[in-house]
Protein backbone atom coordinates (compact mmCIF):
# COMPACT_ATOMS: atom_id res chain seq x y z
CA UNK A 1 0.00 0.00 0.00
CA UNK A 2 2.68 2.47 0.98
CA UNK A 3 4.64 1.69 -2.21
CA UNK A 4 1.71 2.60 -4.45
CA UNK A 5 1.21 5.85 -2.54
CA UNK A 6 4.91 6.60 -2.71
CA UNK A 7 5.04 6.05 -6.47
CA UNK A 8 2.01 8.29 -6.95
CA UNK A 9 3.56 11.09 -4.90
CA UNK A 10 6.94 10.74 -6.62
CA UNK A 11 5.40 10.84 -10.08
CA UNK A 12 3.64 14.15 -9.47
CA UNK A 13 6.19 16.18 -7.50
CA UNK A 14 8.27 19.06 -8.74
CA UNK A 15 11.69 20.30 -7.61
CA UNK A 16 11.45 22.00 -4.23
CA UNK A 17 12.34 25.71 -4.43
CA UNK A 18 15.72 26.35 -2.85
CA UNK A 19 17.15 22.92 -3.58
CA UNK A 20 18.68 23.63 -6.97
CA UNK A 21 22.43 24.05 -7.11
CA UNK A 22 22.23 27.69 -8.17
CA UNK A 23 22.00 30.22 -5.31
CA UNK A 24 19.49 32.20 -7.40
CA UNK A 25 16.79 29.73 -6.36
CA UNK A 26 16.50 30.83 -2.73
CA UNK A 27 18.61 33.82 -1.81
CA UNK A 28 17.01 34.01 1.63
CA UNK A 29 19.03 30.91 2.47
CA UNK A 30 22.22 32.95 2.24
CA UNK A 31 21.08 36.41 3.38
CA UNK A 32 18.55 37.15 6.12
CA UNK A 33 16.53 40.30 5.39
CA UNK A 34 13.63 42.02 7.09
CA UNK A 35 11.86 45.26 6.25
CA UNK A 36 11.68 47.63 9.19
CA UNK A 37 9.52 50.38 10.61
CA UNK A 38 12.27 52.67 11.91
CA UNK A 39 15.01 54.78 10.26
CA UNK A 40 17.50 52.28 11.67
CA UNK A 41 19.25 49.64 9.55
CA UNK A 42 21.32 46.77 10.95
CA UNK A 43 23.94 45.01 8.83
CA UNK A 44 26.02 41.97 9.85
CA UNK A 45 28.21 40.72 6.98
CA UNK A 46 30.64 38.35 8.69
CA UNK A 47 28.70 36.14 11.11
CA UNK A 48 27.29 33.51 8.76
CA UNK A 49 28.18 29.83 8.76
CA UNK A 50 26.58 28.51 5.57
CA UNK A 51 28.09 27.35 2.32
CA UNK A 52 26.95 28.25 -1.19
CA UNK A 53 26.50 24.98 -3.11
CA UNK A 54 29.06 24.61 -5.86
CA UNK A 55 31.10 27.63 -4.76
CA UNK A 56 34.71 27.09 -3.75
CA UNK A 57 36.52 28.84 -0.94
CA UNK A 58 38.15 32.19 -1.58
CA UNK A 59 41.93 32.04 -1.93
CA UNK A 60 42.72 35.78 -1.99
CA UNK A 61 45.42 35.39 -4.59
CA UNK A 62 47.33 38.65 -4.93
CA UNK A 63 45.49 40.37 -2.06
CA UNK A 64 47.04 41.62 1.18
CA UNK A 65 46.04 39.72 4.33
CA UNK A 66 44.55 41.04 7.57
CA UNK A 67 42.75 44.28 8.35
CA UNK A 68 40.88 45.47 5.29
CA UNK A 69 42.69 42.93 3.09
CA UNK A 70 41.99 39.23 2.58
CA UNK A 71 40.30 37.60 5.59
CA UNK A 72 38.19 34.44 5.69
CA UNK A 73 37.64 34.06 9.43
CA UNK A 74 34.09 34.34 10.71
CA UNK A 75 33.20 37.10 13.20
CA UNK A 76 31.96 34.59 15.75
CA UNK A 77 28.65 35.42 17.40
CA UNK A 78 27.90 38.52 15.35
CA UNK A 79 24.94 37.09 13.45
CA UNK A 80 23.42 35.92 16.72
CA UNK A 81 24.21 39.26 18.38
CA UNK A 82 22.64 41.12 15.46
CA UNK A 83 19.34 39.30 15.98
CA UNK A 84 19.52 40.10 19.70
CA UNK A 85 20.09 43.77 18.88
CA UNK A 86 17.09 43.78 16.53
CA UNK A 87 14.87 42.31 19.24
CA UNK A 88 16.19 44.77 21.85
CA UNK A 89 15.47 47.70 19.52
CA UNK A 90 11.99 46.35 18.90
CA UNK A 91 11.38 46.16 22.64
CA UNK A 92 12.78 49.66 23.20
CA UNK A 93 10.95 51.39 20.33
CA UNK A 94 7.93 49.15 19.85
CA UNK A 95 8.90 48.88 16.18
CA UNK A 96 11.31 46.84 14.09
CA UNK A 97 14.61 47.99 12.57
CA UNK A 98 15.60 46.95 9.06
CA UNK A 99 17.88 43.90 8.92
CA UNK A 100 20.41 42.53 6.40
CA UNK A 101 22.52 39.69 7.84
CA UNK A 102 24.80 37.32 5.96
CA UNK A 103 24.12 33.63 6.63
CA UNK A 104 27.05 32.63 4.40
CA UNK A 105 30.53 31.93 5.73
CA UNK A 106 33.18 34.48 4.89
CA UNK A 107 35.25 31.69 3.32
CA UNK A 108 32.94 31.87 0.31
CA UNK A 109 31.81 35.49 0.25
CA UNK A 110 32.69 38.78 1.97
CA UNK A 111 29.89 41.36 1.64
CA UNK A 112 32.10 43.99 3.27
CA UNK A 113 34.42 44.19 0.27
CA UNK A 114 33.95 45.67 -3.20
CA UNK A 115 32.58 43.13 -5.63
CA UNK A 116 35.89 42.62 -7.46
CA UNK A 117 37.49 41.13 -4.32
CA UNK A 118 34.42 39.88 -2.42
CA UNK A 119 34.31 36.42 -4.04
CA UNK A 120 36.36 34.22 -6.35
CA UNK A 121 33.53 32.24 -7.93
CA UNK A 122 30.94 34.06 -10.07
CA UNK A 123 28.26 31.71 -8.72
CA UNK A 124 28.52 33.72 -5.48
CA UNK A 125 27.65 36.96 -7.28
CA UNK A 126 23.84 36.61 -6.89
CA UNK A 127 24.25 36.33 -3.12
CA UNK A 128 26.54 39.37 -2.98
CA UNK A 129 24.17 41.35 -5.19
CA UNK A 130 21.22 40.34 -3.01
CA UNK A 131 22.97 41.58 0.15
CA UNK A 132 23.86 44.94 -1.36
CA UNK A 133 20.72 45.29 -3.44
CA UNK A 134 18.65 44.88 -0.27
CA UNK A 135 20.82 47.31 1.71
CA UNK A 136 20.53 49.88 -1.05
CA UNK A 137 16.77 49.40 -1.19
CA UNK A 138 16.42 49.81 2.57
CA UNK A 139 18.58 52.95 2.59
CA UNK A 140 16.40 54.39 -0.15
CA UNK A 141 13.21 53.52 1.74
CA UNK A 142 14.51 55.10 4.95
CA UNK A 143 15.56 58.26 3.12
CA UNK A 144 12.17 58.60 1.43
CA UNK A 145 10.16 57.90 4.60
CA UNK A 146 12.27 59.62 7.25
CA UNK A 147 14.69 61.85 5.29
CA UNK A 148 17.64 60.59 7.38
CA UNK A 149 18.69 57.41 9.10
CA UNK A 150 21.31 55.38 10.96
CA UNK A 151 23.05 52.28 9.60
CA UNK A 152 24.94 50.13 12.13
CA UNK A 153 27.34 47.60 10.65
CA UNK A 154 28.10 44.95 13.29
CA UNK A 155 31.46 43.14 13.40
CA UNK A 156 33.76 41.26 15.76
CA UNK A 157 37.42 41.89 16.46
CA UNK A 158 40.06 39.91 18.31
CA UNK A 159 42.47 42.68 19.23
CA UNK A 160 40.89 43.73 22.54
CA UNK A 161 38.32 41.50 24.18
CA UNK A 162 36.88 44.27 26.35
CA UNK A 163 36.66 47.05 23.74
CA UNK A 164 34.26 48.18 21.02
CA UNK A 165 35.91 50.11 18.19
CA UNK A 166 34.13 52.83 16.22
CA UNK A 167 34.56 52.91 12.45
CA UNK A 168 33.40 55.97 10.50
CA UNK A 169 36.45 56.68 8.35
CA UNK A 170 37.27 59.26 11.03
CA UNK A 171 33.93 60.98 10.68
CA UNK A 172 33.48 60.78 6.92
CA UNK A 173 30.65 58.22 6.90
CA UNK A 174 28.65 60.42 9.31
CA UNK A 175 29.20 63.63 7.35
CA UNK A 176 25.47 64.45 7.33
CA UNK A 177 25.23 64.07 11.11
CA UNK A 178 28.20 66.36 11.73
CA UNK A 179 27.07 69.02 9.28
CA UNK A 180 23.50 69.19 10.60
CA UNK A 181 24.05 68.71 14.35
CA UNK A 182 27.69 69.63 14.90
CA UNK A 183 30.82 67.70 15.79
CA UNK A 184 29.58 66.76 19.26
CA UNK A 185 26.90 64.56 17.66
CA UNK A 186 29.76 62.39 16.40
CA UNK A 187 32.47 62.71 19.05
CA UNK A 188 30.86 64.22 22.15
CA UNK A 189 29.03 62.84 25.16
CA UNK A 190 25.79 63.06 23.19
CA UNK A 191 27.09 60.83 20.39
CA UNK A 192 26.26 57.14 20.00
CA UNK A 193 29.65 56.07 21.33
CA UNK A 194 29.51 58.74 23.99
CA UNK A 195 26.26 57.23 25.20
CA UNK A 196 27.81 53.75 25.20
CA UNK A 197 30.81 55.05 27.14
CA UNK A 198 28.52 56.69 29.71
CA UNK A 199 26.83 53.31 30.15
CA UNK A 200 30.10 51.64 31.06
CA UNK A 201 31.39 50.31 27.77
CA UNK A 202 35.09 50.51 26.94
CA UNK A 203 35.14 52.18 23.54
CA UNK A 204 37.79 53.45 21.15
CA UNK A 205 38.70 56.13 20.33
CA UNK A 206 38.99 57.76 23.73
CA UNK A 207 38.79 60.70 23.73
CA UNK A 208 35.90 60.32 21.33
CA UNK A 209 37.38 63.03 19.12
CA UNK A 210 40.55 60.96 18.66
CA UNK A 211 41.69 59.09 15.60
CA UNK A 212 40.02 55.74 14.97
CA UNK A 213 42.03 52.52 15.26
CA UNK A 214 43.84 51.50 12.08
CA UNK A 215 42.13 48.48 10.54
CA UNK A 216 38.82 49.31 12.22
CA UNK A 217 38.02 52.66 10.65
CA UNK A 218 35.04 51.38 8.69
CA UNK A 219 34.86 49.09 5.70
CA UNK A 220 33.12 48.93 2.37
CA UNK A 221 29.55 48.89 3.71
CA UNK A 222 29.74 52.10 5.77
CA UNK A 223 31.75 53.82 3.04
CA UNK A 224 29.24 52.83 0.36
CA UNK A 225 26.03 53.64 2.25
CA UNK A 226 27.20 56.32 4.67
CA UNK A 227 26.81 60.05 4.12
CA UNK A 228 30.35 60.82 2.91
CA UNK A 229 28.93 60.83 -0.65
CA UNK A 230 26.21 63.33 0.26
CA UNK A 231 23.50 60.88 1.34
CA UNK A 232 21.48 61.37 4.53
CA UNK A 233 22.12 57.89 5.98
CA UNK A 234 24.87 58.05 8.59
CA UNK A 235 26.78 54.77 8.90
CA UNK A 236 28.83 53.50 11.84
CA UNK A 237 30.81 50.28 12.04
CA UNK A 238 30.95 48.66 15.48
CA UNK A 239 33.78 46.18 16.12
CA UNK A 240 32.85 44.18 19.21
CA UNK A 241 35.45 42.49 21.38
CA UNK A 242 34.77 38.91 22.42
CA UNK A 243 33.40 39.87 25.84
CA UNK A 244 30.49 41.66 24.19
CA UNK A 245 29.76 38.79 21.79
CA UNK A 246 29.95 35.83 24.15
CA UNK A 247 26.59 34.14 24.44
CA UNK A 248 26.13 34.91 28.13
CA UNK A 249 26.47 38.66 27.45
CA UNK A 250 24.76 39.09 24.07
CA UNK A 251 21.36 40.02 25.48
CA UNK A 252 22.90 42.65 27.77
CA UNK A 253 25.08 43.98 24.95
CA UNK A 254 21.98 44.31 22.80
CA UNK A 255 19.99 46.01 25.56
CA UNK A 256 22.66 48.66 26.20
CA UNK A 257 23.12 49.32 22.49
CA UNK A 258 19.35 49.70 22.06
CA UNK A 259 19.30 52.31 24.84
CA UNK A 260 22.12 54.25 23.19
CA UNK A 261 20.33 54.05 19.84
CA UNK A 262 17.20 55.40 21.54
CA UNK A 263 19.20 58.44 22.77
CA UNK A 264 20.62 58.92 19.28
CA UNK A 265 17.24 58.58 17.56
CA UNK A 266 15.59 61.07 19.88
CA UNK A 267 18.32 63.66 19.34
CA UNK A 268 19.29 63.23 15.68
CA UNK A 269 16.65 61.23 13.83
CA UNK A 270 13.85 63.38 15.25
CA UNK A 271 11.44 60.51 15.70
CA UNK A 272 9.20 59.84 18.65
CA UNK A 273 10.90 57.46 21.08
CA UNK A 274 8.91 55.95 23.94
CA UNK A 275 9.91 56.99 27.43
CA UNK A 276 11.69 54.43 29.58
CA UNK A 277 8.42 53.59 31.34
CA UNK A 278 6.57 53.25 28.04
CA UNK A 279 9.45 51.21 26.67
CA UNK A 280 9.32 48.82 29.61
CA UNK A 281 5.59 48.41 29.12
CA UNK A 282 6.07 47.84 25.40
CA UNK A 283 8.96 45.47 26.03
CA UNK A 284 6.77 43.54 28.41
CA UNK A 285 4.13 43.20 25.67
CA UNK A 286 6.72 41.97 23.22
CA UNK A 287 8.09 39.48 25.72
CA UNK A 288 4.61 38.30 26.64
CA UNK A 289 4.04 37.60 22.97
CA UNK A 290 7.36 35.78 22.81
CA UNK A 291 7.40 32.01 22.52
CA UNK A 292 9.68 30.48 25.14
CA UNK A 293 11.67 27.61 23.65
CA UNK A 294 13.93 25.21 25.55
CA UNK A 295 16.75 23.41 23.72
CA UNK A 296 18.18 20.39 25.51
CA UNK A 297 21.98 20.60 25.71
CA UNK A 298 23.81 17.93 27.67
CA UNK A 299 25.60 14.63 27.20
CA UNK A 300 24.60 13.10 23.87
CA UNK A 301 23.86 16.41 22.10
CA UNK A 302 26.06 17.32 19.14
CA UNK A 303 26.62 20.88 17.91
CA UNK A 304 23.48 23.03 18.10
CA UNK A 305 24.96 25.94 16.14
CA UNK A 306 22.82 25.41 13.02
CA UNK A 307 19.71 24.90 15.12
CA UNK A 308 20.31 28.06 17.15
CA UNK A 309 20.95 30.04 13.97
CA UNK A 310 17.66 28.83 12.51
CA UNK A 311 15.78 29.73 15.69
CA UNK A 312 17.40 33.19 15.79
CA UNK A 313 15.74 34.12 12.50
CA UNK A 314 12.38 34.35 14.28
CA UNK A 315 12.50 37.34 16.64
CA UNK A 316 9.39 36.11 18.48
CA UNK A 317 11.32 33.16 19.92
CA UNK A 318 13.12 33.38 23.24
CA UNK A 319 15.48 30.42 23.28
CA UNK A 320 17.11 28.95 26.39
CA UNK A 321 19.38 25.94 26.77
CA UNK A 322 18.53 23.44 29.50
CA UNK A 323 20.69 20.68 30.92
CA UNK A 324 19.46 17.33 32.22
CA UNK A 325 19.88 18.68 35.75
CA UNK A 326 17.77 21.74 34.86
CA UNK A 327 14.97 19.48 33.64
CA UNK A 328 15.13 17.24 36.69
CA UNK A 329 14.93 20.36 38.87
CA UNK A 330 11.65 21.39 37.22
CA UNK A 331 12.87 24.33 35.15
CA UNK A 332 10.72 23.32 32.17
CA UNK A 333 7.70 24.39 34.19
CA UNK A 334 9.24 27.20 36.22
CA UNK A 335 10.12 29.26 33.14
CA UNK A 336 6.87 28.67 31.24
CA UNK A 337 8.48 27.01 28.24
CA UNK A 338 6.06 26.08 25.49
CA UNK A 339 8.24 23.76 23.41
CA UNK A 340 11.22 21.54 24.20
CA UNK A 341 13.59 20.68 21.35
CA UNK A 342 15.72 17.54 21.55
CA UNK A 343 18.56 17.99 19.02
CA UNK A 344 20.76 15.57 17.13
CA UNK A 345 23.56 13.51 18.66
CA UNK A 346 23.01 10.25 20.53
CA UNK A 347 19.51 9.31 21.66
CA UNK A 348 20.73 6.79 24.21
CA UNK A 349 23.16 9.24 25.78
CA UNK A 350 20.50 11.93 25.96
CA UNK A 351 18.01 9.52 27.50
CA UNK A 352 20.51 8.27 30.05
CA UNK A 353 21.63 11.81 30.87
CA UNK A 354 18.03 12.70 31.69
CA UNK A 355 17.56 9.58 33.77
CA UNK A 356 14.13 8.25 34.64
CA UNK A 357 13.30 11.35 36.69
CA UNK A 358 14.19 13.69 33.83
CA UNK A 359 12.34 11.57 31.27
CA UNK A 360 9.25 11.60 33.46
CA UNK A 361 9.52 15.40 33.73
CA UNK A 362 9.55 15.62 29.93
CA UNK A 363 6.55 13.28 29.63
CA UNK A 364 4.57 15.34 32.12
CA UNK A 365 5.59 18.56 30.34
CA UNK A 366 4.16 17.30 27.05
CA UNK A 367 1.06 15.58 28.41
CA UNK A 368 0.10 18.75 30.29
CA UNK A 369 -0.21 20.66 27.03
CA UNK A 370 3.27 21.59 25.80
CA UNK A 371 5.19 20.67 22.67
CA UNK A 372 8.15 18.43 21.91
CA UNK A 373 10.30 18.47 18.77
CA UNK A 374 12.79 15.63 18.27
CA UNK A 375 15.46 15.88 15.58
CA UNK A 376 17.43 12.74 14.63
CA UNK A 377 18.68 11.58 18.06
CA UNK A 378 15.73 13.43 19.59
CA UNK A 379 13.42 11.37 17.41
CA UNK A 380 15.06 8.15 18.63
CA UNK A 381 14.50 9.39 22.18
CA UNK A 382 10.81 10.18 21.58
CA UNK A 383 9.97 6.62 20.45
CA UNK A 384 8.84 3.74 22.63
CA UNK A 385 11.49 1.33 21.34
CA UNK A 386 14.24 1.49 23.99
CA UNK A 387 14.50 1.29 27.76
CA UNK A 388 15.70 4.92 27.71
CA UNK A 389 12.85 6.08 25.44
CA UNK A 390 10.39 8.83 26.35
CA UNK A 391 7.44 6.75 25.09
CA UNK A 392 5.78 9.81 23.56
CA UNK A 393 5.67 8.60 19.95
CA UNK A 394 4.08 5.22 19.13
CA UNK A 395 6.99 4.33 16.87
CA UNK A 396 9.63 1.65 16.61
CA UNK A 397 12.93 1.92 14.75
CA UNK A 398 13.24 -0.20 11.62
CA UNK A 399 16.55 -2.08 11.26
CA UNK A 400 17.91 -1.04 14.66
CA UNK A 401 21.04 -3.08 14.00
CA UNK A 402 22.15 -0.69 11.24
CA UNK A 403 21.38 2.61 12.93
CA UNK A 404 24.76 3.94 11.72
CA UNK A 405 23.81 3.66 8.06
CA UNK A 406 25.68 6.83 7.06
CA UNK A 407 24.90 10.40 6.12
CA UNK A 408 24.20 12.61 3.13
CA UNK A 409 21.24 14.14 1.33
CA UNK A 410 18.13 12.08 0.56
CA UNK A 411 14.73 12.73 -1.00
CA UNK A 412 11.55 12.62 1.03
CA UNK A 413 7.91 12.72 -0.08
CA UNK A 414 5.50 14.78 2.01
CA UNK A 415 1.80 14.23 2.48
CA UNK A 416 -0.64 17.10 1.98
CA UNK A 417 -0.78 17.63 5.73
CA UNK A 418 3.01 17.57 5.83
CA UNK A 419 3.25 20.25 3.16
CA UNK A 420 0.73 22.47 4.89
CA UNK A 421 2.12 22.04 8.39
CA UNK A 422 5.72 22.66 7.34
CA UNK A 423 4.95 25.49 4.92
CA UNK A 424 6.17 23.81 1.73
CA UNK A 425 4.74 24.22 -1.76
CA UNK A 426 5.88 20.91 -3.18
CA UNK A 427 5.55 17.31 -2.11
CA UNK A 428 9.21 16.42 -2.55
CA UNK A 429 12.23 17.73 -0.66
CA UNK A 430 15.92 16.96 -0.65
CA UNK A 431 17.11 17.00 2.96
CA UNK A 432 20.23 16.21 4.97
CA UNK A 433 20.21 12.85 6.75
CA UNK A 434 22.66 11.71 9.42
CA UNK A 435 21.75 8.25 10.74
CA UNK A 436 18.29 9.23 11.95
CA UNK A 437 15.70 6.61 12.89
CA UNK A 438 13.64 4.84 10.23
CA UNK A 439 10.23 5.05 11.89
CA UNK A 440 7.32 2.62 11.71
CA UNK A 441 4.21 2.08 13.89
CA UNK A 442 4.99 0.27 17.14
CA UNK A 443 1.42 -0.74 17.99
CA UNK A 444 1.66 0.40 21.59
CA UNK A 445 -1.92 0.60 22.85
CA UNK A 446 -0.93 3.03 25.62
CA UNK A 447 0.20 5.70 23.12
CA UNK A 448 -1.90 7.30 20.34
CA UNK A 449 -0.93 6.36 16.79
CA UNK A 450 1.30 8.83 14.97
CA UNK A 451 0.62 10.46 11.62
CA UNK A 452 3.31 10.16 8.97
CA UNK A 453 3.98 13.55 7.39
CA UNK A 454 6.78 12.39 5.09
CA UNK A 455 8.45 9.16 3.96
CA UNK A 456 11.88 8.49 2.52
CA UNK A 457 12.12 8.06 -1.24
CA UNK A 458 15.86 7.54 -1.65
CA UNK A 459 18.20 5.95 0.83
CA UNK A 460 21.64 5.76 2.39
CA UNK A 461 22.92 2.27 3.12
CA UNK A 462 26.54 2.37 4.20
CA UNK A 463 28.40 0.43 6.91
CA UNK A 464 26.89 -2.88 5.70
CA UNK A 465 23.31 -1.63 6.02
CA UNK A 466 21.05 -3.54 3.60
CA UNK A 467 19.62 -1.78 0.55
CA UNK A 468 15.89 -1.34 0.12
CA UNK A 469 15.02 -0.85 3.79
CA UNK A 470 14.90 2.95 4.07
CA UNK A 471 12.44 3.90 1.25
CA UNK A 472 8.86 4.07 2.49
CA UNK A 473 9.74 4.39 6.17
CA UNK A 474 8.54 7.50 7.99
CA UNK A 475 10.91 10.49 7.94
CA UNK A 476 8.67 13.00 9.76
CA UNK A 477 5.94 12.05 12.24
CA UNK A 478 3.55 13.85 14.55
CA UNK A 479 1.05 12.91 17.22
CA UNK A 480 -1.06 14.40 19.96
CA UNK A 481 -0.71 12.75 23.35
CA UNK A 482 -3.17 13.86 26.00
CA UNK A 483 -2.98 17.69 25.92
CA UNK A 484 0.42 17.96 24.22
CA UNK A 485 1.92 17.62 20.78
CA UNK A 486 5.00 15.81 19.45
CA UNK A 487 6.68 16.15 16.07
CA UNK A 488 9.81 14.23 15.14
CA UNK A 489 12.27 14.65 12.25
CA UNK A 490 14.49 11.71 11.36
CA UNK A 491 16.56 13.95 9.02
CA UNK A 492 17.96 17.44 9.74
CA UNK A 493 15.96 20.38 8.31
CA UNK A 494 18.04 22.83 10.38
CA UNK A 495 21.18 21.64 8.55
CA UNK A 496 19.61 21.84 5.09
CA UNK A 497 19.92 25.24 3.33
CA UNK A 498 16.43 26.41 2.45
CA UNK A 499 14.59 24.04 4.80
CA UNK A 500 15.50 25.58 8.17
CA UNK A 501 12.05 27.15 8.34
CA UNK A 502 10.55 23.67 8.79
CA UNK A 503 11.73 23.83 12.41
CA UNK A 504 9.95 27.15 12.92
CA UNK A 505 6.75 25.80 11.36
CA UNK A 506 7.01 22.74 13.60
CA UNK A 507 7.25 25.01 16.64
CA UNK A 508 4.08 26.79 15.55
CA UNK A 509 2.21 23.49 15.45
CA UNK A 510 3.77 21.91 18.55
CA UNK A 511 2.97 24.83 20.83
CA UNK A 512 -0.69 24.63 19.90
CA UNK A 513 -1.46 22.08 22.63
CA UNK A 514 -5.02 20.80 22.45
CA UNK A 515 -6.63 24.10 21.52
CA UNK A 516 -6.16 24.03 17.75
Amino acid sequence: MWLATLLLITATVKQLPGQEKSPNSNLSTYVFTQTGELPIILSAPHGGTGQIPGVGRRNGEGLPTGGTGFVTARDTGTEELAHEVALAIQERFGKLPYRVFSQTHRQYLDPNRPSDIAYDDDDAKPVYDHYHGTLEKYCREVTNRFHSGLLLDLHGQGSKRDTVFRGTQNGQTVKHLREVFGESAHSGKESLFGSLHERGWIVHPIPLSGKEQSGFTGGHIVRKYGSLQGASIDAIQLEFGAEYRVKSRRAETARVLAEAVADYARAYLKIQVPSSAESQSNGSSVRNATVNIAVFVDDGVSSTEKLMTALATDHSLKVSKLSAADIRQGKLDEHEFEVLILPGGSGSKQGNALGEEGRERVRAFVKNGKGLIGICAGAYLATCDYDWSLNLLDAKVVDRKHWNRGYGNVDIALTQNGKELLGLDNAKANIYYHQGPLLAPAGNDAIPDFESLAVYITEIAKNNAPMGVMPGTTAIARCQIEKGRVICFSPHPEKTPGLESMVLEAIGWARGGDDK
